[in-house]
């Protein structure tokens, strides 16, 4: 008995719609906190730390967004 497992881009769910609801409801929750930060911030910080930390945020905001289109494909 060995479990099958996906790795990759593509969802694991393999087209349940439950799973792939819960997965879009997530991604859109990271993207909405992403945003906010950096909005609060001011795109760039007013230090180094937030400068750094709002480059993370930008990243992390587009891995999630292409991630997003992915399951909506």
């Amino acid at each position: 008995m060995y479990a099958n497992f996906a790795l990759g881009t593509h969802p694991a769910s393999l087209g349940h719609l439950a799973a792939d609801y819960r997965a879009t409801d997530y991604l859109r929750q990271e993207i909405a906190f992403f945003e906010s930060r950096l909005y609060e911030m001011g795109e760039q910080g007013d230090c180094a730390y937030e400068h750094a930390l709002s480059r993370a945020y930008a990243t992390l905001l587009q891995e999630r967004r292409q991630q997003l289109a992915q399951l909506q494909v």
